[in-house]
């Protein structure tokens, strides 16, 4: 089969990975207060989320899910006490006089997460950031359903989903290497207490967000 049916799929798909949200600001924030590397790994585990999330959207997970609605208010319920529980930490710890050198970027991420060690800290706040998303099956339902030709064999399903997720690896790297540019860092660090404020803020919105009404 060729590629060519799958290109409009694949355009919709990178106008997606690059529109702000939380993935956006997870990697954004350990990259600018932390490294590249920071940055790169909590992609990475952005990715895993994404990689989650489209599998189960490709292979009939979201009919699974319409038909227990209960799955789905509670994943977002889970969802959403993890992204405010999230921005409440980073609050809290902002308003602590932090660091000169603002090397307190990780003791929000502590709060909320399980106990880590070294550069598994970063790969699992960006994983449990995008996890805490669960409209992201929806999406990749309605995406597959109304985009992917029907008769695509599984290799060509496997192929979509690696393009996907390298398109997705890419954007975040770019994100996490421009934001790890040392005069971004040494700005994030000089202002780091009202950027973390703000940047909790939003995580506290974007999990409101997610409550069911």
């Amino acid at each position: 089969m060729s590629w060519l049916p799958l290109l409009p799929l694949l355009g919709v798909w990178i106008l997606v990975v690059m529109s702000p949200g939380p993935d956006f600001l997870i990697v954004l924030r350990y990259s600018a207060g932390g490294s590249r590397r920071s940055g790169v790994r909590a992609a990475a585990g952005v990715v895993t989320g994404i990689g989650v999330w489209a599998v189960a959207g490709l292979f009939g997970v979201t009919v699974l899910v319409q038909r227990f609605e209960w799955l789905y208010t509670g994943a977002r319920v889970a969802g959403a006490l993890f992204l405010v529980g999230f921005g409440v930490a980073t609050i809290r710890a902002a308003r602590r006089q932090p660091p000169p050198d603002g090397g307190d970027t990780a003791s929000a991420d502590s709060a909320v997460a399980a106990p880590g060690a070294g550069r598994l800290r970063e790969w699992r706040a960006g994983l449990l950031t995008n996890l805490a998303n669960p409209k992201a099956l929806v999406f990749f339902g309605a995406l597959f359903a109304s985009l992917l030709p029907h008769r695509t064999d599984l290799v060509m399903r496997a192929a979509t989903l690696g393009a996907m997720l390298a398109v997705a690896f890419a954007w975040f790297s770019a994100v996490a290497f421009l934001a790890g540019s040392p005069w971004i860092t040494r700005g994030y660090r000089r202002l780091k207490k009202r950027l973390d404020m703000v940047t909790g803020g939003l995580f506290v919105g974007m999990g409101a967000l997610l409550i069911p009404r």
